[in-house]
């Protein structure tokens, strides 16, 4: 079973990947690992640890990990090896990273050890990061002439590169899944994709968990009423994927409605298209809007009621699910299939089909201008959520686990 046995009790040893260094402000794979790790600690006692492949020296290590580890594959298998043994560890749950299965599994070979792939975006999602304005980021930013030089090379053949890599993503994703003892997928919806995508002949190491909620409390019914005319977006500033460029745009036009006195958008977020939307904001003169950066975004759950949501796809869109148990409506286009097992329409949030920005428009100015409304889709919105708080999702990982 994977477990440590002592004095009657079991205990059970986890180590998270992700790429980055855990943060709770750094986004939603990382929200969404301190909630899982902190809801096994607190119900079944279990003792979780951290691998993270990028630092960040202003983050300090989160109180769910009892120890961490800063490794890149380069550093080789040994130091994670020794890490896996020294500490126990009975599963490596790997955060999205398809090509470090293999690594994984190697490290952990002959130390009873398992690896699990946990997904997190739409299966394929990742070919719309293949953009070569990305890459040109990076070129500006390297830090390095070996950096330098490798992005210019990808730059001059992005063609060629983007191409290749296109090519090979379906094998990543079936070898992905022949090497890990576990996939885990975000909705039902996901499991038909996946084997399409990788061209699988089964489908039997296929989970569904959906993410948990990011926090462990809920907002008091009796707040509803210092709710203020505030609408939030909290999100990665990243256009390709979030769209928030087609949200500035609708904010504009909902704005000219007499519904939206005296309403704010507050942005919360960072990334790298930030500049282009202050630009789109002072070029369309567009009112009552803030960019805020990176913020703890609790506080502005607590004081806004309508959440915005243009985002082309997601896994999850965990920031639906953080605003629903603050008493925030979420509106959002139907642009993925698992927005549907979090939203119902007109009951916990709104649905719009995908790219009908008048029925955005209108919607939204409807619910501006229907306080008794939002109040009622706000008490349900605490009430569905809680179907995805840490508990159940604890329960349902530690099932899994045990299986």
């Amino acid at each position: 079973m994977g477990l440590w046995c002592i004095s009657s009790q079991c205990f059970m040893n986890i180590l998270f990947y992700t790429t980055y260094k855990v943060s709770p402000t750094k986004g939603g794979t990382e929200r969404t690992t301190i909630s899982v790790a902190t809801g096994l600690i607190q119900s079944y006692g279990c003792k979780c640890y951290s691998v993270y492949s990028i630092n960040d020296d202003k983050t300090l290590k989160e109180k769910c990990f009892d120890d961490e580890l800063l490794w890149d594959k380069k550093d080789g298998k040994d130091r994670l090896r020794r890490f896996i043994i020294s500490h126990k560890i009975q599963w490596i749950i790997d955060q999205g990273e398809f090509n470090l299965i293999k690594e994984f599994k190697d490290a952990a070979k002959g130390t009873g050890c398992r690896v699990a792939l946990a997904h997190h975006f739409q299966p394929g999602w990742e070919e719309h990061f293949i953009r070569w304005s990305s890459f040109y980021d990076s070129w500006r930013k390297s830090k390095s002439l070996l950096q330098c030089i490798k992005y210019t090379l990808i730059l001059i053949f992005f063609p060629l590169y983007r191409w290749k890599y296109l090519s090979h993503l379906p094998q990543i994703y079936r070898e992905a899944y022949e090497l890990a003892d576990l996939v885990v997928l975000l909705s039902k919806s996901f499991i038909s994709e996946y084997v399409e995508y990788g061209k699988l002949t089964e489908e039997k190491k296929f989970q569904i968990i959906p993410n948990g909620l990011s926090y462990n409390e809920f907002l008091p019914l009796v707040k509803m009423k210092e709710k203020k005319c505030v609408s939030v977006i909290v999100s990665r500033l990243d256009d390709s994927p979030k769209r928030i460029s087609l949200a500035l745009r609708v904010w504009n036009e909902v704005k000219k409605r007499e519904e939206s006195h005296g309403w704010l958008l507050k942005i919360i977020g960072y990334g790298r298209d930030e500049k282009m939307y202050r630009k789109l904001i002072k070029e369309l003169n567009i009112p009552d809007v803030s960019l805020l950066g990176r913020q703890q975004p609790q506080p502005y759950y607590e004081e806004a009621s309508i959440f915005l949501m243009t985002s082309k796809s997601e896994g999850w869109g965990l920031t639906l699910t953080e605003a629903q148990q603050f008493g925030v409506v979420p509106i959002a286009f139907n642009s993925y299939p698992s927005l549907t097992d979090i939203i119902t329409d007109g009951e916990d949030g709104i649905i719009i089909p995908e790219c009908d920005v008048e029925m955005y428009i209108n919607r939204l100015a409807q619910i501006m201008g229907d306080r008794i409304l939002r109040e009622q889709m706000a008490v349900k919105c605490i009430n569905n959520c809680q179907r995805f708080s840490q508990n159940e999702i604890a329960k349902k990982w530690w099932s899994v686990l045990n299986a």
